[in-house]
């Protein structure tokens, strides 16, 4: 049976649009960018995807897309978030997780990371700035840990570690729906 499915996504850089992208692709779905999308649109589908950026521990548009799926009609919303971490940065991962959804919502909503980079190229001024100080004060900071001297490493420049096999835990768990 075809899953009714609508991907909708907000992102600053491409990377979250891009990955809603191949989600679509693999659910033969619809795909919005979430300025577009109302409750009634939802409606129209029976599993609802967002996507979002992690950007300071929050999920870029999240709060408002959830809001309108509460008054749609929609069987099932899945949650994404794209981020510079490695997908090996479990604690990271899970505290944003904790940050943006209730406890119930932690078991309610089917929520996914998906490790993507950085595109300073792209990014707003004040991400570059803030990225900037962030950047300056983890190099200051003494005693860092193995993980801390790598994202120290790693956050000075652009870099792509996005994958389309980091959507397969998605596409696996909508596939299992009845």
């Amino acid at each position: 049976m075809k899953k009714n499915v609508l991907v909708i996504y907000k992102s600053v850089t491409g990377f979250t649009k891009e990955y809603a992208e191949l989600i679509t692709q693999e659910m033969d779905g619809t795909i919005m960018d979430c300025k577009n999308v109302t409750s009634e649109t939802m409606s129209k589908f029976d599993i609802i995807i967002f996507g979002g950026r992690m950007h300071a521990g929050r999920i870029d548009g999240l709060k408002q897309t959830k809001k309108l799926f509460l008054h749609s009609n929609a069987s099932h919303f899945i949650i994404f978030a794209t981020g510079a971490s490695p997908n090996n940065a479990k604690d990271t991962i899970e505290e944003m997780w904790r940050n943006n959804l209730a406890p119930a919502e932690l078991t309610d909503f089917p929520h996914f990371y998906m490790q993507s980079g950085l595109r300073y190229e792209k990014m707003p001024f004040l991400d570059k700035i803030m990225m900037k100080m962030f950047c300056s004060m983890m190099k200051k900071k003494k005693d860092k840990t193995d993980y801390e001297k790598q994202f120290v490493n790693i956050i000075t420049h652009s870099y792509d570690i996005s994958s389309k096999t980091y959507i397969m835990p998605l596409i696996n768990y909508v596939t299992s729906l009845p």
